[in-house]
């Protein structure tokens, strides 16, 4: 018997089961299914248009004279070179999520931890290649970022005793954004809090709440939170899987967990999927619409294997 067999007035709180086999097969092949198709997307969207942001601010950083030009043009293919592997690393996290929802015994938490580091993925991506920015702000978050990174960097050198490394290190990336004429901003106590370049201002990070509640798409509730709870084993969150469950059963995994695990990963790539179209300048609307018809018929079908009682 499947949910819409069950008696008149039962009350069904959709997907809150325990995972069966059946369920957890399909929402992994489903899963899979919706990379493959984001995958082939991308592969056969063609060359940048002529006019897409990519190739103007590329025009515009060779049209610079040296040796500014040749620095920022090394700042932008560091750009890109970072984006493409968040990239890479977001899908990597889809398919280890693909592996994970089948595994034995059933998962708890640990698919939301997944589609967490896929969504942390692609808001990096996304923060990188937004297409709405200039290319100017795009340096100066890129800046920022490589900044951030680098006093990370530092802190692990001095750790492990390569305070002269990581010296060369801050010494290198301080030169290299003098070069860009990216400009260092200052708080009143004359830490470093963010790059400036022609006027487009950015500090070292951004805030990933805030990136995540308005780049993700609308069809999808703000699920940062809920992802940090289980990431951070947060007993209001991890006290749930014990609740499921009889006495001594341990933490059982539910339905729900996998399915808002394959609906933030969903709404990840589709994210992703916008900026390289936005960016690039690429036709993908017919592909984005396919995603969307796709994603609202998996979330009818696996309901019913989730439900199933055979």
């Amino acid at each position: 018997m499947t949910d819409d067999e069950m008696p008149e007035g039962a009350r069904v709180r959709p997907f809150a089961v325990p995972i069966n086999d059946g369920f957890a097969r399909e929402a992994a092949e489903t899963l899979r299914g919706y990379r493959k198709m984001v995958e082939e997307c991308l592969s056969n969207a063609g060359m940048p248009s002529a006019d897409s942001p990519l190739r103007t601010e590329m025009a515009k950083v060779n049209a610079t004279p040296d040796p500014v030009g040749t620095a920022r043009g090394s700042l932008h293919g560091m750009l890109l070179d970072i984006a493409g592997m968040s990239w890479d690393t977001a899908l990597d996290h889809v398919r280890a999520l693909e592996h994970d929802i089948v595994r034995k015994p059933s998962p708890v938490w640990s698919p939301l931890v997944m589609a967490r580091a896929v969504l942390e993925s692609c808001l990096l991506f996304d923060y990188l290649f937004e297409p709405s920015i200039s290319g100017e702000l795009r340096l100066a978050r890129c800046a920022g970022l490589w900044r951030k990174d680098t006093d990370h960097t530092t802190n692990l050198a001095k750790i492990l005793e390569q305070e002269e490394e990581a010296a060369k290190l801050d010494a290198y990336v301080t030169q290299a954004l003098d070069d860009c004429n990216a400009v260092v901003r200052k708080s009143a106590k004359g830490k470093t809090t963010g790059y400036v370049v022609d006027g487009e201002d950015s500090n070292l990070d951004y805030n990933i709440t805030d990136q995540a509640r308005d780049r993700l798409p609308e069809w999808l509730p703000m699920p940062y939170g809920l992802l940090s709870g289980a990431a951070h084993s947060r007993p209001w969150m991890t006290d749930r899987a014990r609740a499921r469950g009889n006495e001594g059963d341990g933490l059982v995994g539910e339905a729900a967990t996998v399915m808002t695990a394959l609906m933030v990963a969903m709404a990840s790539l589709e994210m992703g999927v916008k900026s390289w179209q936005g960016y690039f300048g690429l036709d993908l609307d017919a592909a984005l619409a396919e995603m969307g018809q796709f994603r609202q018929f998996m979330a009818m079908r696996l309901m019913g294997f989730a439900h199933a009682t055979e």
